[in-house]
């Protein structure tokens, strides 16, 4: 068995575009090596800021052996009068390459033909690894990919050198102006030299002793535990959330970690601008007491190596003086200004399109809160909460929010707290989180996210494969995850009414998608999520709530009867649309009698929790079965007829709470 590597070097790419290619060139290969018919065992993907890696361990010598089904003419030309092959039938084997024996005749819905089977002996591995690795470079999508060089080939960042290997044989090939061969390069800085391969095997030694720890999982782990020690011996704790984690291991091939620290004045700016200016524009990692409050220090995680610590500690301290120094100036300068005079300055901010001024969209968001504190009961806190909402996009009109738009809610909160009751600068502080505590931040975050979606779709600006310029993606999942979890049950096509949507379908359609995506993430079975996501609703917290009850209910013994029961209703009486009311003067059988009086007796009037709504029907899975073995529906009687399809019509009304049980799985 035999092994493949495949490295593109390249100029630095960034540290964001990485899980997402890593796992690109996984799922590519694996097709692709099914495509090309090529047994292997493993696969391993890697990646750097210079190096995109890829082993295949335990490939086949040779491609699997394929056998061709090739259709010729029919059998009343092929055979004579005394089946002997005819000129027709031998004209075929001879342009197919084969033999008599090779043909064989059967049925189709045209009649018998002659069908020869042509075996396709496999090709070397090794003259099939070239076309394939260029399959796969070319395959990987990046959401700006450029012209580098003169064959005008699109990548990310310019291509400068290809190893390409199958054990100790160089795999020839040529893309971007670059020949594949057997030589790779060390970290840029500490060992800037060509390395020789002579085989797959010598790679990981020889890399490893350039600097370059090429292992992404190595790096990470490397870094935490570097980080961590390095915290305890000062005594603070590091402030490394997973996302700042991953894209510091992606900034480096060998990282040295390495301490830096301000001056306490600076303590004096809120803890949360300070922090946005180490971890956003610096990718530093910030550090904290015990007490939490925010330490006068920071690490740094370098790709240069250890003479250069000093240098390095230096110049990001001075960097980082700079920032901070902007930052205290435009946090004195901001607060001498309340939001509540800001509010003015909203309708000199222009939105893209014709939705006009953010003066407009708060309009537009208001209308939204007046629906929503109607529906919720909200009156009591009404005040507060349109409070809230007018100033929560002042802060857009800071010259902090302007240098740091991530800090949009956080600012307004931050400065709100100043002159504000704490109900109203809480919710300003939190509505930009996911899945904000506070009920009234929330509330704010709902309306803002519909708000976006709905005006983005209206003009147009809808994402389309990798193109999603306003980040409406985060933006439905974020709404979805908010909504999922509060259990507010509000239905999204009001407010898209109150914002005039012009394609309600298509949004609803595009949040569903996020739905589905997080119902499936919280381990439902995905037939019963596409059964919820059948329920005539826009009510993300309703179809959540129904997902999460049938995936309960699927553990239950009846469940598969139960699912059979409803589907067998649904299948017989989904072409009829009008049917007659459904008489009792017509049946003729006990079973009609029976099924219609528990229709009638059953009590499941209201808001039924589903549970409770399952255990009153379950009785209909004996019942049900009973009728379907003794009534006949389909008789020829119109009346009679019409008469069973209405009762069953009316049966499977009690289950359309369950959503579309058609989609389950009957196990």
């Amino acid at each position: 068995m035999r092994t493949g590597l495949l490295e593109i070097g390249t100029e630095e790419l960034p540290a964001k575009i990485f899980p997402d290619i890593l796992e690109q060139i996984e799922k590519n290969t694996k097709s692709l090596l099914e495509r090309y018919r090529i047994q292997y065992g493993d696969i391993e993907v890697f990646g750097t800021p210079r190096r995109l890696v890829v082993f295949i361990h335990n490939m086949s010598p040779s491609q699997e052996e394929e056998i061709k089904k090739i259709k010729g003419p029919p059998k009343s030309v092929s055979l004579d009068n005394e089946d002997r092959p005819t000129k027709a039938l031998l004209g075929f084997a001879e342009k197919q390459g084969c033999t008599l024996e090779d043909i064989a005749f059967e049925n189709t819905p045209k009649g018998e033909y002659a069908f020869a089977y042509i075996r396709e002996k496999g090709k070397d591995v090794k003259d099939l690894l070239g076309d394939l690795f260029k399959e796969l470079i070319n395959s990987l999508n990046f959401p700006t990919p450029m012209i580098w060089e003169e064959t005008r080939f699109l990548f990310l960042r310019p291509i400068r050198w290809i190893v390409a290997l199958l054990d100790t044989e160089i795999i020839p090939f040529s893309l971007a102006g670059v020949e594949s061969n057997r030589y790779t390069y060390g970290h840029r800085f500490l060992s800037p030299e060509k390395i020789f391969l002579e085989d797959v095997k010598d790679y990981k030694e020889k890399l490893e002793k350039a600097y370059v720890i090429f292992d992404q999982t190595k790096r990470k782990d490397y870094i935490l535990d570097t980080v961590n020690k390095l915290s305890e011996s000062i005594n603070v704790k590091p402030v490394l959330t997973e996302e700042l984690l991953q894209e510091v291991t992606f900034l480096v091939e060998y990282p040295y970690i390495i301490f830096g620290s301000f001056s306490k004045h600076f303590l004096d700016i809120p803890s949360e601008v300070l922090t946005t200016v180490m971890v956003h524009h610096q990718r530093y990692i910030p550090i904290k007491r015990e007490d939490s409050s925010l330490y006068p220090g920071f690490i740094i995680v370098s790709n240069m190596g250890q003479e250069a610590i000093e240098n390095i500690r230096k110049g990001n301290e001075r960097v980082i003086t700079a920032r901070f120094d902007d930052a205290k100036f435009f946090y004195t300068r901001d607060t001498s200004i309340s939001l509540r005079e800001r509010v003015k300055d909203l309708s000199k901010i222009s939105l893209p399109g014709d939705r006009g001024t953010l003066k407009d969209k708060v309009e537009k968001m208001n209308e939204l809160l007046e629906y929503l504190i109607d529906i919720l009961g909200l009156q009591e806190v009404e005040e507060d909460l349109k409070d809230a909402l007018i100033i929560s996009e002042t802060d857009r009109t800071t010259e902090m929010v302007k240098e740091f738009p991530e800090l949009h809610g956080v600012i307004g909160g931050i400065y709100a707290r100043l002159t504000e009751k704490e109900t109203v600068w809480k919710a300003i502080y939190h509505h930009e989180e996911v899945n904000p505590e506070d009920f009234n931040a929330k509330l704010l975050a709902i309306v803002e996210r519909v708000y976006d979606i709905v005006s983005n779709f209206n003009e147009g600006y809808i994402p389309s494969g990798s193109q999603d310029p306003y980040g409406l993606r985060k933006e439905a999942y974020n709404l979805v995850y908010l909504m999922g979890e509060s259990n507010i049950d509000i239905e999204l096509s009001s407010l898209m009414d109150i914002l005039e949507a012009k394609n309600k379908k298509e949004i609803w359609a595009f949040v569903s998608q996020r739905l589905y995506s997080y119902l499936i993430g919280k381990g439902i079975r995905r037939d019963l999520v596409e059964s919820a996501l059948g329920l005539d609703t826009t009510s993300i917290s309703r179809i959540t709530n129904t997902a999460l009850i049938l995936q309960e209910l699927s553990h239950r013994e009846m469940f598969p009867q139960f699912i059979t029961a409803a589907v067998r209703c649904f299948r017989i009486t989904r072409e009829i649309e009008d049917f007659p009311i459904c008489n009792p003067c017509y049946f003729e059988t006990g079973d009609e009698k029976t099924l219609y009086e528990f229709i009638n007796r059953v009590n499941l009037d209201g808001e039924m929790p589903l549970k409770e709504r399952y255990e009153k029907l379950l009785p209909l899975v004996e019942i049900l079965e009973e009728f379907f073995k003794n009534v006949f529906v389909m008789v020829e009687d119109e009346k009679i007829r019409n008469n069973r399809l209405s009762l069953l019509k009316n049966t499977y009304r009690l289950f359309i709470p369950f959503g579309n049980l058609t989609k389950v799985e009957e196990k």
